[in-house]
This record gives structure tokens, C-alpha cells and sequence, in this order.
């Protein structure tokens, strides 16, 4: 058992697919600090960067991710798919790096974002996830029996499996987590948003439209030139955020559009909270973000990302969204639509992930 005198030191660890699994353990390492634990960083390159934007503060370890980018054209999921061997290999090994690195840390518990071998028996471990149910590209849905299995007996190496999502009918997810025989360890914590509990800048400048490029390379840049070929759109004040962590500024490049490669969380709320039209990849922790703030969106699925793809045609079909795929982009149309239409973004339930954090911390203590 853990004394109530030790500080608790907990590993968080998010996946390196993009910025979307840093940005959501963002709420959830604020809540492991308010709670007085020691929150420890594990990641690498824009996940790394972008949590120390967040955390300064915090103690952080470089831990090497998966690396895994899309083609320039489609079918990344098939890519996916032939990649799984190496992936797997790459799971075995984080999970034999991370116990030295436990010793080492003094780790006394890991959250682990995506990661599927960031587990030990010798702690108390969470898995991360709102992907219980992967979405193969076709012809190969004949594999989906089988990579469920696989996100199960991995799951289940887990104490505890949160999914940021509620568990009824008006959920975000859909079917990646809902739907089939879920584990026995898992619970709904509602939506995490970074956006949740701060305090927002607001800006001195007003958007009516507000882009946020995001996902892997090489997609991000083709996303980000697409975008830019179209932007500003007449009569607006645009404004396209690059998804490159690091500078932080705001940069005017030509009438009506400025540019920023990344903004600090408690500034993109603000201008946020203004309720410009935002476009954006179909990404689970964009979607979590944006349903938090109540914007109207455009979303762009990644190409061949069959998450994305899912997740854009799920929610444009509730009446949420407006989606639309790269290759056809016309956002003077698309917003047009938007603003002639009656799509209401959803209002999501309060979340539960505070008290799922402090029963966690709880069950630290009495190991």
C-alpha cells in the first residue's frame, strides 16, 4: 500500500498518430495535478512538444512512438493493415522499454493513451481509448472479428479501460465503441476536452472561420495547401492553424487570413467561444474539442482513414456536421450551407473522467 504521504507518480503516455491523443490527456493530467499527484510525460516529437507547451512544468521522459505515416493518396487503412506486423512487433517492445523505465521513474501507475503495451502487472495501468471496434478498409471487413479480439486481449492486460465517451444513445463514437460485447473493465467517462475547466483568452481579433490542420504527413501538408488554395473565403476573417506545435504566434499572410503553427490551449478556446464556422479532420479529439465549444464544422476525413471516414458520415447523418471529402472541397459552398441549414452541433453530457480519476488514485494508494 501507498502511503497518503507519498506523492503519487503517474506515467501518461499518449499515441503519436497525430495531436489528437495529446490534447485529449490534457483535462486528465490537470485533474491528476488538482488531485496532487506527479504527473510524469511520455511521448516524443509534436506530442512531446505540444505537452510541454501545456506543462511546462511537468517532468517528461522521450519515448519513442509508433511512426507511422499516410500515403499521398488513399487506402492508408490498407496500409495500416500491412503494417500490422511491424505495429505489433513495436507493441512488444514498448512494453518490455517501459518496465525499465517504471524502475527507473518510480512510476506508480501509467495512463496509457492508444498505447497497447504500456501495461505492467507490478501497478495500476488505464487504457485510453474510444477505438474498441477498429473499421477495416474493404474488401478486408471480414477482419474486423478478428482486430476486435486482438483490442480486447490487449485491453484486458489493463486494470482499468476509459473510453471519452458516454455510454447512451447520444454518443460520439458510434460503433468504435459501442455496439458489440465490450471488456469487463471498461467505463464511460464522458467527452475530454482541453478546453474543459480553463481560462480562455479572448482574442482582440475576430474569425469567422477558423481551419486546424491536423493528422500525420504526409496528409497534414496536403490538407494544409488545399486548404489554402481556397482561403480566405469572401467577406471573412480566416484564420488556419498548421497543427505544427512550437511558435505560438499570430501571423497575417494575406488580406482576411493569418496563420498560426500552434495556439495554446486557453487561446484557441477563446477564439472559439466567438463561434466561427471551424474545418477540421473528422479526428475523435478534434470532434471532442468542437462538441465542447458548440461550433458549427465543416470536417474533412482524412483520406483512406477509416475512423475519419466513419466518424464524418456518422455524424453529418445526426445532424450535426457538414462534411465533405478533400479531393472536392468547396468550403464557399459548404458554408453557404452550413449557415442556410438547421445543423446543430450536439450538446454533450457532463463528463465523468474527474471522478473516474480520483477512484483511480484511489486504487493506487491501496495496492
Amino acid at each position: 500500500m501507498i502511503s497518503e504521504a507519498k506523492q503519487v507518480r503517474i506515467l501518461v503516455c499518449p499515441l503519436d498518430w497525430g495531436l489528437g491523443h495529446a490534447t485529449r490527456c490534457i483535462p486528465i493530467i490537470r485533474e491528476l495535478q488538482t488531485a496532487g499527484a506527479k504527473v510524469v510525460i511520455a511521448a516524443d516529437g509534436p506530442q512531446l512538444k505540444l505537452l510541454q507547451t501545456e506543462f511546462p512544468e511537468l517532468e517528461w521522459v522521450r519515448f519513442p512512438g509508433y511512426e507511422v505515416t499516410y500515403r499521398k493518396t488513399g487506402m492508408s487503412a490498407l496500409k495500416l493493415l500491412l503494417d500490422l506486423p511491424g505495429l505489433f512487433f513495436k507493441v512488444i517492445q514498448e512494453h518490455f522499454r517501459v518496465k525499465s523505465l517504471i524502475k527507473k521513474l518510480r512510476i506508480d501507475a501509467i495512463i496509457s493513451d492508444n498505447r497497447y503495451g504500456l501495461w505492467n502487472r507490478n501497478i495500476t495501468n488505464v487504457f485510453l481509448t474510444h477505438q474498441l471496434n477498429i473499421i477495416a478498409p474493404p474488401p478486408f471487413e471480414f477482419a474486423e472479428p478478428l482486430l476486435r479480439s486482438v483490442v480486447r486481449y490487449f485491453a484486458g492486460k489493463f486494470n482499468l479501460c476509459w473510453i471519452p465517451d458516454v455510454e447512451g444513445a447520444d454518443n460520439l463514437s458510434g460503433r468504435l465503441s459501442h455496439g458489440y460485447i465490450t471488456p469487463s473493465n471498461i467505463r464511460y467517462i464522458g467527452l475530454l476536452s482541453r478546453f474543459d475547466k480553463i481560462n480562455t483568452i479572448i482574442p482582440d481579433k475576430l474569425y469567422q472561420i477558423v481551419a486546424i490542420v491536423s493528422g500525420p504527413e504526409p496528409q497534414r501538408g496536403i490538407f494544409e495547401n488545399k486548404l489554402l488554395s481556397q482561403l480566405p473565403v469572401e467577406g471573412c476573417n480566416c484564420l488556419l492553424i498548421r497543427g505544427l506545435p512550437g511558435d505560438t504566434g499570430i501571423t497575417n499572410v494575406r488580406s482576411n487570413l493569418d496563420i498560426a503553427d500552434h495556439l495554446a490551449s486557453d487561446m484557441l478556446a477563446g477564439i472559439l467561444s466567438t463561434k466561427p464556422i471551424v474545418i477540421s479532420r473528422s479526428g475523435y479529439s478534434t470532434l471532442m474539442d468542437i462538441a465542447y465549444t458548440g461550433n458549427k464544422a465543416i470536417l474533412i476525413p482524412t483520406p483512406g482513414q477509416t475512423e475519419q471516414e466513419y466518424l464524418a458520415d456518422s455524424l453529418e447523418k445526426k445532424g450535426y456536421y457538414f462534411s465533405c471529402k478533400q479531393d472536392s472541397i468547396d468550403l464557399e459552398k459548404a458554408i453557404e450551407f452550413l449557415e442556410n441549414t438547421d445543423i446543430k452541433p450536439p450538446n454533450p453530457a457532463i463528463p465523468e473522467y474527474k471522478t473516474a480519476i480520483h477512484e483511480f488514485l484511489e486504487q493506487i494508494k491501496s495496492r
